[in-house]
């Protein structure tokens, strides 16, 4: 062992422990001595003093670590004062453990002998005796070593300067009273002032034009509550133009992890403030427009419904029959529309509730097959169901999942040519309790860019659109918050040329 002290009678009390516990011990009385004999002796283990001549503990022990012929031997530093930052030091320094002197002897004999059985073994070699270096040489080391680290930590400090004072940022730091210690040149130009102007000066006074109770209470609310804290406000150029910032505090923390300050980072938020304020403008507008848009297709259905009623009652010539049941199918077509229109409006608000009811959901899709069968007859298409298991019963709202499965069934009349096929599937998925109905067409297809974009409303697909068949653009849009609301979820597989193939889901 090498113990190092400037006390006589430490190193006594010292030397006399490790004795009686069978250890070879060599002294030292100054960090010179004890750096020469580490060389000479090369010690299995080294407990050195803090404060000795010529060199202190500190620096015996960091010159000794940057040495691999000599960093392998474990080192503890030894103090005869607690203060604040000493463990600290000596573990930055390189050093194994701490102790201090005059504490509980056995926990020192505990910690050699757990750094004696962890240190790493080294080979015995048989080699001649090296003299150790003298004092200059090991001075001469040592000042080398300090302004290696002088330089690497000026350099690391004008690195993070550069990197502050280019952030487009502002930031801020304060100490404890509040008073800034640097201002970076974002936050000079946000207020207009110099560095020199803010610096020293305390925010709390309500310095001219700094930042004021926005500031403060983040600042505030970071140093008691040790934590980020969030705030945003305005800062005045000295101009008297105010700039909106959203201010982002953390406290300012040294070596130990004891609060001494604050930093606050100043984001310009003019654009986001811009555009929020333009987002209200528009759903203002947007409100304006449904509302508008609800009061006319609202007014419009009752006189049209007058008018399909009226017609209803007619008994026309068979000259006539022809353009009467045109005129009905335009009615209905038009009357569903505004229907649409309105559901869609509520369904958007939160206004419209579900009807929920046992039901089948075979009968369901005969009566879809049902309303667009005509249609389907004219182009000699081919419409099939399969539902497994046959029995398949639903709690829904009966009227608005017809109107789904209706909406579903008249697109793929619409867009399957002459003499194609369309089939209804429906099954249980056990794996997520959900009913899967899947309407299968042999039209076009659809684009994939398209998938989401037919679910909004007065969306279609450009594909369709060149032929001469047109729809509204409702009906989908229609389709999703009515499943959706129900829980569920749809959506469409197809590719271009081989039909589409319409899915949506429904809680079992």
């Amino acid at each position: 062992m090498l113990a190092a002290d400037d006390s006589p009678l430490a190193l006594t009390i010292l030397t006399r422990l490790l004795k009686g516990e069978g250890y070879r011990v060599v002294t030292a009385s100054d960090g010179i001595e004890a750096a020469q004999l580490a060389y000479q002796e090369a010690p299995d283990l080294i407990v050195l003093d803090i404060e000795m001549p010529r060199m202190s503990g500190y620096q015996v022990c960091r010159l000794l670590k940057r040495d691999p012929a000599v960093a392998h031997i474990p080192v503890i530093i030894l103090s005869s004062i607690d203060v604040r930052g000493t463990e600290f030091w000596s573990l930055r320094t390189g050093a194994d453990a701490f102790a201090v002197k005059g504490a509980n002897s056995s926990d020192l004999l505990k910690t050699i002998q757990t750094l004696l059985a962890n240190a790493p073994k080294q080979p015995k070699k048989q080699v001649e005796p090296v003299s150790p270096p003298g004092p200059e040489e090991i001075l001469s080391s040592v000042c080398a070593l300090m302004n290696e680290e002088l330089y690497a930590a000026t350099i690391g400090r004008i690195e993070l300067k550069t990197i502050v004072q280019n952030l487009r940022d502002g930031v801020l730091t304060l100490n404890l009273a509040g008073e800034a210690i640097t201002a970076n040149e974002a936050l000079c130009k946000m207020l207009g002032k110099d560095e020199s102007e803010l610096l020293g000066r305390v925010f709390a006074d309500g310095l001219d034009s700094v930042p004021g109770d926005g500031m403060l209470s983040a600042f505030t609310a970071a140093i008691t509550e040790g934590g980020a804290v969030e705030e945003e406000t305005a800062i005045e150029h000295s101009s008297g133009l105010k700039t909106p910032v959203a201010i982002s505090a953390v406290p300012l923390k040294d070596y130990l992890g004891a609060t001494i300050g604050c930093v606050c980072l100043f984001h310009d938020i003019t654009r986001r403030k811009e555009i929020e304020q333009l987002m209200v403008q528009m759903q203002a507008l947007d409100k304006v427009k449904n509302d508008l848009t609800h009061m006319i297709v609202h007014d419009l259905r009752t006189p049209l419904t007058s008018l399909l009623a009226g017609l209803q009652t007619l008994e026309p010539s068979e000259q006539d029959r022809e353009i009467l049941d045109i005129s009905l199918s335009g009615g209905q077509m038009l009357l569903g529309m505004i229907n649409d229109l309105l559901d869609i409006s509520k369904m958007e608000e939160g206004l419209m509730t579900l009807d929920k009811s046992p039901l089948s959901l075979k009968k369901l899709i005969e009566d879809a097959f049902q309303q667009v069968g005509w249609l389907a007859a004219e182009k000699e298409l081919d419409i099939q169901a399969d539902i497994v298991p046959s029995d398949i019963e639903l709690h829904a709202d009966a009227e608005k999942l017809l109107r789904v499965l209706v909406n579903i069934l008249g697109n793929a009349v619409k867009f399957t040519p002459a003499k194609g096929n369309i089939k209804a599937r429906a099954r249980i998925d056990t794996a997520t309790a959900e009913v899967v109905v899947g309407i299968a067409d042999s039209g076009e297809g659809i684009p994939k860019e398209a998938f989401e974009r037919i679910f909004a409303k007065f969306e279609q697909v450009e594909t369709r659109l060149a032929g001469k068949t047109k729809s509204t653009g409702l009906g989908l849009a229609f389709c999703k918050l009515v499943i959706e609301a129900h829980g569920g979820r749809i959506w469409v597989e197809s590719e271009p040329g081989q039909g589409s193939t319409f899915f949506f889901t429904i809680p079992h």
